[in-house]
C-alpha cells in the first residue's frame, strides 16, 4: 500500500478514535477529515510529524481545522513497525489543528487520552530509528575507540573530548543503517 493510502486510512482511524473520547465530543473533530496530509523529508531526524497552518495564521491564534494547510507525518512512521507511531502523531497533530497551539498541560492532558500507550511512548525510539538510518560515518578516536555517529566525514580536522587525537573518519556500509 502506498504512503498516501496508509495516511489516509490512519487518519481516518485516528478521526474515529476522536469521536470515542468524551473530552473531545464538543470540539470540531469530523472538520480533521478535510485537512490534506503529506510526508516530510525522507532525511529529516528530529522531527516526526508537524501541522502547518494557512499563511498569516498565528499560532496562538487557530481557530480550528481550516487554518492549517496540513498536517506532515515523517515517511518512515508509515512502515508496518511505526505505524501505530504514525496514528499517535497524527493524533498529536490534530489536536493543534483542533486549537491547541503549545505543548502546555491542557494539551498534555488531551495527549494523554490516546489509547494506545504503547505508540505514546514510541517517540524516543522512532528518533533514535531515524539518527541511525542517517548515520553515514562513524569518527573513531584510535585510542579510546569511542565511536561519535556523523552524517559527514570529518576529514581529519576533529579530536576527541578525552585523548585529543584526531578522530578517523570510517565510513558506514548501507546495511548497517538500514537496520
Amino acid at each position: 500500500m502506498d504512503d498516501e493510502r496508509i495516511l489516509t486510512q490512519l487518519a481516518n482511524n485516528v478521526v474515529h478514535t476522536m469521536h470515542q473520547i468524551p473530552q473531545l465530543s464538543l470540539l470540531p473533530v469530523s472538520e480533521l477529515q478535510n485537512i490534506p496530509l503529506g510526508r516530510l523529508r525522507r532525511d529529516a531526524t528530529r522531527l516526526h510529524a508537524v501541522c502547518r497552518y494557512q499563511k498569516g495564521v498565528k499560532k496562538s491564534e487557530i481557530s480550528g481545522p481550516g487554518d492549517v494547510r496540513c498536517v506532515d507525518v515523517h515517511p518512515a512512521a508509515l512502515t508496518n513497525d511505526w505505524q501505530r507511531y504514525a496514528a499517535f502523531l497524527l493524533y498529536h497533530e490534530f489536536l493543534h489543528a483542533l486549537g491547541f497551539a503549545g505543548h502546555d498541560k491542557t494539551f498534555r492532558n488531551l495527549e494523554a487520552l490516546w489509547p494506545d500507550l504503547k505508540a505514546r511512548g514510541m517517540g524516543k525510539s522512532f528518533g533514535t530509528h531515524l539518527q541511525k538510518r542517517c548515520v553515514k560515518w562513524l569518527w573513531k578516536c584510535p585510542q579510546c575507540s569511542k565511536e561519535h555517529q556523523r552524517t559527514r566525514r570529518g576529514r581529519g580536522r576533529y579530536r576527541c573530548r578525552e585523548c585529543q587525537i584526531v578522530l578517523i573518519d570510517v565510513k558506514q556500509s548501507e546495511n548497517l543503517r538500514d537496520q
